[in-house]
């Protein structure tokens, strides 16, 4: 796993999962990515903060700007369904390939890639940041 609106939810995943993970390069790398999603989407100053503050979106501009942010960490994929072969080989890069940390993690993206999402990339990268959320609290990492 790596980082975005599930990214934001990811970071605190994997700062829980992963003893010396750095959470600030992971943040920068995310806010850059979002910057450059900002424009194409159409998304406010206001869209990326919703995302700072782990809150749902307001608009669906903001919806977009999610969508965006997980293409580019190829989180989703084209179709914009969760990449469940991407996940797996990113929570084994972030959990150091700690089996209990790699089970919790794909078993979190098991979870999340089985439920069904709307065929609108927009609202399903808003439905899939909800699961990756409601998750990690379910185990508490958040």
């Amino acid at each position: 796993m790596h980082c975005s609106p599930i990214i934001l939810v990811a970071v605190v995943l994997c700062a829980s999962l992963v003893r010396g993970f750095d959470e600030k390069a992971a943040m920068e790398k995310f806010l850059e990515s979002a910057e450059a999603c900002m424009p194409e989407v159409g998304a406010s100053d206001a869209d990326l903060q919703e995302i700072v503050k782990k809150q749902p979106a307001s608009s669906y501009a903001g919806k977009c700007l999610r969508a965006c942010v997980m293409k580019n960490f190829g989180l989703i994929d084209a179709n914009g369904k969760l990449d469940t072969n991407a996940g797996r080989e990113k929570a084994k890069q972030y959990t150091g390939n700690d089996p209990a940390k790699l089970k919790l993690a794909l078993e979190i993206g098991d979870t999340c890639a089985a439920i069904s999402v709307p065929d609108d990339h927009c609202e399903a990268a808003e439905t899939y940041g909800a699961c990756f959320k409601s998750e990690a609290i379910k185990h508490g990492l958040m």
